[in-house]
């Protein structure tokens, strides 16, 4: 594709792009997590700065895109070594150092000092506790976790089962997962509560794995792809700022536009070609996980602390600088506990 934009769009950019993504899907999320988690909003009771606002509060869409291209890319992960067990070591070791790390001093205090549970801080740092409890401190590595463990699963009846055809199979186990979601949503609702903001986005992790294959052989779509992008993306604002939808069916809706929108991003980067704001974005996508889990503790810490009442946008805006401090540091320490390994294995 040309820097104007005017050819086909050729989906290994998405893999060209990969950290990029990420890094802006991450950033929209820390952004968003300002109105559910500190209760403060960027128009600051200014009129101009209200669409800023409304925009950053659709930020959990980050979620969808982060989701999306973790289907794709486990694709080729996969392909490349499909032993399972191999396959499962990578992607627990990846999930498990930076929570750990990051997470793991909270819970030591909060779980072992405070409330004297052994058990509790187990189930944490097993990831289960969300799947038990409903602490949604690291839902989306709970949720990314189990996404891990049934991937060969989604593989194997994807891309190797016999019947109908790829398609039709994918569509198969959309359909398989809509109705087990509502079947929850209706059978157990108290459960389902706890535990719908990791199921519903099961169905957008299925179709990014439906895509990895498309990116893996670079298949390319006509440059009309990216009108009908925008015209999702714009359209799925417009509905989900109306408010016509509520619970699962709001839930689901949010694949509508983080799909488009990750191609979006693509189309963007490669038409400023502009290789500073790149390495800005992969940065941040280079540790896009340990942010998700440094940022969420950084602000259930200060919550802890004896002036954690006082909300404003600039105290928000100084816990992200530490939350993006504290996922380089951690970083770094992960890379030194795996480094090792690494050399072992070469």
């Amino acid at each position: 594709m040309n820097k104007t934009g005017n050819k086909a769009l050729n989906l290994t950019d998405l893999s060209k792009y990969k950290a990029e993504i990420y890094g802006i899907s991450i950033l929209w999320i820390m952004l968003f997590h300002a109105h559910p988690m500190f209760g403060v909003h960027y128009d600051l009771g200014k009129a101009f700065l209200k669409p800023l606002d409304t925009l950053i509060g659709f930020g959990n869409m980050g979620v969808e895109i982060f989701l999306f291209c973790s289907g794709i890319f486990l694709y080729f992960s996969y392909v490349r070594n499909s032993d399972a067990y191999a396959f499962m070591c990578k992607r627990i070791a990846r999930l498990f150092w930076p929570v750990i790390f990051i997470s793991g001093p909270f819970w030591i205090y909060t779980c072992i000092i405070k409330n004297g549970s052994v058990m509790q801080f187990v189930s944490k740092c097993t990831m289960l506790d969300f799947w038990i409890s409903g602490d949604q401190q690291i839902w989306f590595v709970s949720a990314i976790f189990l996404f891990y463990l049934i991937y060969p699963y989604i593989y194997g009846l994807m891309f190797k089962a016999k019947f109908l055809n790829i398609t039709a199979r994918t569509l198969i186990m959309l359909a398989v997962v809509a109705v087990a979601t509502l079947s929850v949503c209706f059978i157990y609702p108290e459960y389902y509560a706890k535990i719908e903001i990791a199921l519903t986005r099961l169905p957008v992790f299925i179709i990014g794995c439906y895509f990895g294959k498309l990116v893996y052989e670079k298949k390319s779509v006509s440059k009309y792809f990216y009108l009908l992008c925008f015209a999702l993306a714009v359209g799925s604002l417009i509905v989900l700022n109306l408010g016509v939808l509520s619970g699962v069916w709001r839930r689901w809706f949010y694949l509508v536009g983080g799909i488009p929108m990750t191609f979006l991003i693509v189309w963007v980067l490669n038409l400023l070609n502009c290789k500073p704001l790149n390495k800005f974005f992969a940065f941040f996508g280079s540790i896009s996980l340990n942010l998700y889990v440094s940022h969420v503790v950084v602000i259930r810490v200060y919550k802890l602390l004896p002036f954690g009442n006082e909300r404003r946008v600039y105290i928000y805006l100084i816990l992200m600088v530490v939350s993006v401090l504290v996922g380089w540091l951690a970083e770094l320490l992960i890379r030194q506990v795996t480094k090792p390994k690494l050399k072992t294995k070469a």
